[in-house]
């Protein structure tokens, strides 16, 4: 969409007027607020199954050492 706006040259760029001229869609507040605690509860929520996982690899391992020898 910008490289369509810039001015042709040798190398393209995009001026204040251009810019000035985009219109930009801007969620609401409170919801852009609500997405970034999803994407915080999701970050967390992964962080757990990573530690969980990590603990069941660690468990493995020491079955398999103590069964296997």
């Amino acid at each position: 969409m910008l490289e369509s706006q810039a001015p042709e040259s040798a190398q393209k760029n995009i001026n204040l007027k251009i810019l000035s001229e985009l219109k930009v869609i801007l969620p609401p507040l409170s919801l852009q607020n609500e997405f970034a605690d999803f994407v915080a509860q999701v970050d967390k929520s992964q962080l757990a199954i990573q530690k969980s996982l990590e603990e069941l690899e660690t468990l493995k391992k020491s079955l398999m050492q103590e069964y296997f020898g």
